[in-house]
Order: structure tokens, then sequence, then C-alpha cells
């Protein structure tokens, strides 16, 4: 291919002087500045990859499984059977995935529906195509018993961590209320899962309000005696789900991506459910931990490409009314249809049976 396009760039009085061997210097510079033209050329029409931003977490097994199918031996190559070759960023939290779709520095992203409600708030719409993770009994509420914390009522007057401004906080918040406390019952200390793990280890706090793989990170501390640890989980309180997100221009943009995507991460799902020992190890080497740590985190969540369409927008509504009177303070202005933050067509495209309406 080389060759030949070389030879169509060259001009008659060019190819005569290569062919005279006269100013050989010329020639050479001649053509690589064409091939050079020819190269920019390629690149202004051939499109970027598509960048998709996930939590470095265990949440990402979809992605993880179809990024990493090779390796996990199934035989197939679930992105590059459907066409796409995306960019995968590694981020710890929420706040870097909404900044890289806000910024244009991702293309799509993983979050849970918390983020897109407070960017609806701000009036900068994210939105969910599809859901990939689903899990009651992720959030836990860690305290130490020597502590005096033995129960939800306990948490009276003792230090407690959260992360703010995620499902975490909704958690806590619902926690603390079936408990019959508030928030001025404890000391509050907000910071990332890592800061909680240690703050918690260095018994700078009493509890913590955290999700998993961080809760297993503190039981297997050598410093921590199990039997000390009181953990709490109250699956009534809140159904977490981590979701497909996109600005909706890009997602008109990059509709065709869009669906690659959706079709990548459905063969994800299959090599789940096919060979969950192989898709759970390669996920440990993903995210850099010890063989075998998530053993049982791993059966926390379900790992299922679908939209449940009611079940998000009334998750959505509920969120954005919590979050307009304890983060906005009444300030923020509600969307008037929150089904405008969720799009079903892309999903129907590609299996409308994983569509719930």
């Amino acid at each position: 291919m080389q060759q030949s396009r070389r030879l169509d760039l060259m001009t008659p009085s060019t190819a005569k002087l290569a062919r005279q061997g006269v100013t050989r210097l010329i020639t050479t510079a001649v053509a690589i500045c064409a091939l050079a033209t020819l190269g920019c050329r390629e690149k202004a029409v051939v499109p970027a990859r598509p960048t998709l931003a996930v939590f470095n977490l265990y949440v990402s097994a979809v992605v993880v499984a179809a990024d990493q199918s090779e390796r996990i031996g199934a035989r197939t190559d679930c992105f590059a059977d459907a066409g796409l070759a995306p960019t995968v960023i590694k981020a710890s939290k929420g706040p870097e995935i909404v900044d890289a779709l806000i910024g244009g520095s991702a293309d799509f992203g993983t979050l849970a529906v918390t983020p897109v409600v407070f960017q609806a708030l701000q009036g900068s719409d994210l939105v969910i195509f599809a859901t990939i993770q689903t899990t009651d009994r992720d959030i836990k509420v860690v305290g130490r018993r020597s502590a005096g914390i033995d129960s939800g009522p306990s948490l009276r007057g003792k230090r407690v961590g959260y992360v703010g401004g995620t499902f975490g906080e909704i958690y806590l918040n619902r926690y603390l209320e079936k408990h019959g406390l508030k928030r001025e019952d404890i000391s509050l200390t907000s910071a990332g899962p890592a800061q909680l793990r240690d703050l918690f280890l260095g018994e700078q706090v009493e509890a913590v309000v955290i999700w998993e793989p961080v809760v297993q990170d503190i039981l297997a501390d050598p410093q921590v005696d199990a039997s000390d640890v009181f953990i709490d989980v109250d699956r009534t309180l809140y159904t977490g789900r981590i979701n497909l997100v996109a600005r909706p221009q890009v997602l008109k943009e990059k509709r065709a991506d869009a669906e690659k995507l959706v079709r990548a991460l459905l063969c994800g799902e299959r090599l789940i459910k096919e060979r969950p020992a192989e898709v759970r190890e390669a996920l440990e080497s993903w995210l850099q931990r010890p063989e075998g740590t998530l053993s049982e985190v791993f059966d926390a969540s379900t790992f299922v490409v679908e939209l449940d369409i009611p079940g998000l927008v009334s998750g959505l509504e509920e969120e954005a009314e919590w979050a307009q009177e304890a983060v906005f303070n009444g300030r923020a202005e509600m969307p008037a249809d929150f089904r405008r933050l969720v799009d079903p067509s892309i999903l129907e495209a590609v299996a409308p049976d994983r569509v719930k309406r």
C-alpha cells in the first residue's frame, strides 16, 4: 500500500530525476513531504478513538470483561467484535468522571445516579443510556465495637466519615433518619474512599459509610481485629445503579459508537455469567489487587446491561428532592421532566428486550 501511494504522489519530473539518480535528496524530501501531507489528511478524516471513563472499582466488571475478553480466554474480543476500539480511562470517584465528560476529555462514562442529578440541578445535563450494574448491598456502615458502636443508634455523638456528594451521603442520611438521628447528632468528616479507610484505621473516626471493596480492605488490614468491626448492611435504604452516561450532544454525534459500546458490554455481561472466576481474576489484576480479594464482594452486584426507565426516573426524582434541600439549600431549579435524563433509543436499537418502560 505504501509503495503505490508513494509512486502516485511523484510528478513526472520527479520520477525522471529519481530514475537518473539526480538530486536524490530532493526526491526523498518530496516523497516524505507528500507522505506527511497524506498522513495529515488521513488523520483529519479518521475519527478519534472513543473514550470511556470508568470507576477504578469492581463496579467496572462488565467493562473489564469486555476490554480483556481475549485474556479471559473466551475466544472472542468483545470490543473488536463490536467494531469499537475505545480508550478506557480509570477514575477513582464520580466527580473525576463528570469533569472528563463535561470537559470533553471523555465521550462516555460510568456514573451512579447522584452525579447525574447534581449536574441536572446545575443546568448541565448528562444522559443515561444504559445501566451496567445494580446493587442494594454495596454500601455499608462500618464501625468499631470498642468505640461503642454496635447498632445504628449508637452512632450518636461519634465521629463518622462519608464520601460527600455521592450515593454514600444519601445512604448516610437515610440511615440516620431510620435510626432516629440527625446529622447534627454526629461529627461528620467527608473524604474519598481511600482516605476514609486510613482515617478509620488511624482511629480518627469511629465509623465510616463506605462501599466495597474498601470494607474488605479494612477487614484485611493486619492491625484490625475483625471481631471488633461492626458492619451493618441495610438493603432497604438504597438501590445503587452504575450507568453508561454521556452528554446529549455526544450521544447525537457518536450514536454509532454508543451502540457499539452497548454491544461490547453485552458481550462482557455474557462473559461474567459464563466465566465468573476468570473475569474476577482479570478484574483483580486490572485493579492491582491481590488474587482472591474480590471473591466475596463480586457477589454484591448484578452485572446486567439494561434500562429500567421507571426505576431510574423514580431514583432521579428522589435524589433530586434530597439534593435540592440538603446540598443546594432550595436554590436549584428542578428539571421539569426527569425522563429527559434517560435515553432508551441506544439500547433499544441493540437489545430492545433489555428496556423496561
